[in-house]
């Protein structure tokens, strides 16, 4: 017997949201792109226009950073969503917090860094 139980419409609805979840983590790192992709342009036109101080000095390796953790976020989507899929398919299923954890706190921190850099800048 595959699954853990609940009938196979609670199978379903688990895959389900399975997948929209991974489609969640594409959707937030192709933001994250688009964002640090945004913050290298401005550093490209603060100093096409003499504009001192400000994404001038920091945009271009800002923007490599958001997208570098955009690029992660997109590439382990894929993993995770293969790994939950097993897990749903297996006859116990044991969540696992840590990696998310780890994540959600990376994401924390980095947003942290980005707050204070953007207010130092100023």
């Amino acid at each position: 017997m595959r699954g853990r139980g609940g009938g196979e419409g609670v199978r379903t609805r688990d895959h389900l949201a399975n997948a929209r979840t991974a489609l969640t983590w594409v959707r937030t790192g192709m933001v994250l792109m688009g964002i640090g992709y945004t913050a290298d342009k401005v550093a490209e036109l603060d100093a096409l226009h003499g504009v001192t101080g400000g994404l001038r000095t920091l945009g271009h390796p800002l923007g490599l950073t958001v997208v570098a953790a955009g690029v992660v976020f997109s590439a382990l989507a894929l993993p995770r969503y293969l790994r939950a899929r097993t897990r749903i398919e297996s006859d116990q299923f044991v969540p696992r917090v840590g990696a998310d954890v780890a994540l959600i706190a990376a994401l924390g921190v980095g947003g942290l860094v980005l707050l204070v850099t953007l207010v130092v800048v100023r």
